[in-house]
């Protein structure tokens, strides 16, 4: 079970000495049925996990509706950082879009770690690549239309894009689904010429 864990770590911190097996108890296994939530808006939240199984995805609603932010398939990282470190309402709610398996650390957990050596380095380098998916994801929700978006989606997450319900897919990109269906007909119509 702790393989994808162990692997995550070595992708952010390939020469990391944190002995993984002094983590390993540290972590808690929550397993998230399809459509419940791991948390949700307005909760504190008091965890930061890892998708071992399953996929979540991160919304909010705004005028009723809900815009998808991110989608956490395994291994990824999820969770309301700055809820979690400043014990603040989340801005968002992460609800299950498949039966899920979720690696989580509470804050006496975090604590721990980073008395270890190399503890304070790693958390660092996963809180840098949140930083990183939210610039990139910021980057191009400003510079990318809705069909380039979904063409690098496609293209870097082919095998994701089976498994997500269309109406997450278009919220995710910013339009309605009619219009997604119409953008995919487009590009379908374009790459079969």
């Amino acid at each position: 079970m702790y393989e994808l864990l162990h692997s995550f770590i070595r992708r952010l911190f390939p020469e990391c000495q944190v002995d993984a097996t002094l983590i390993e108890p540290l972590l808690e296994s929550k397993r998230v049925l399809k459509g419940d939530f791991l948390f949700r808006e307005g909760d504190i939240c008091h965890f930061v996990g890892l998708t071992m199984q399953g996929c979540l995805r991160s919304f909010f609603l705004k005028d009723g509706k809900e815009l998808t932010l991110f989608f956490h398939p395994e291994h990824c990282t999820v969770g309301d950082y700055e809820s979690f470190r400043r014990k603040t309402p989340a801005y968002f709610s992460c609800q299950a879009i498949e039966d899920s398996e979720v690696l989580t650390l509470n804050l006496q957990a975090i604590e721990i770690l980073e008395t270890l050596p190399d503890g304070q380095k790693l958390l660092r380098l996963v809180v840098e690549d949140l930083a990183f998916q939210l610039r990139d994801r910021l980057l191009s929700l400003y510079r990318d239309s809705p069909e380039q978006r979904y063409l690098n989606f496609r293209n870097s997450e082919p095998k994701l894009l089976q498994r997500i319900p269309q109406q997450y897919l278009a919220s995710h990109l910013g339009i309605e689904p009619e219009s997604f269906s119409r953008l995919k007909r487009r590009v379908q119509e374009r790459g079969s010429t």
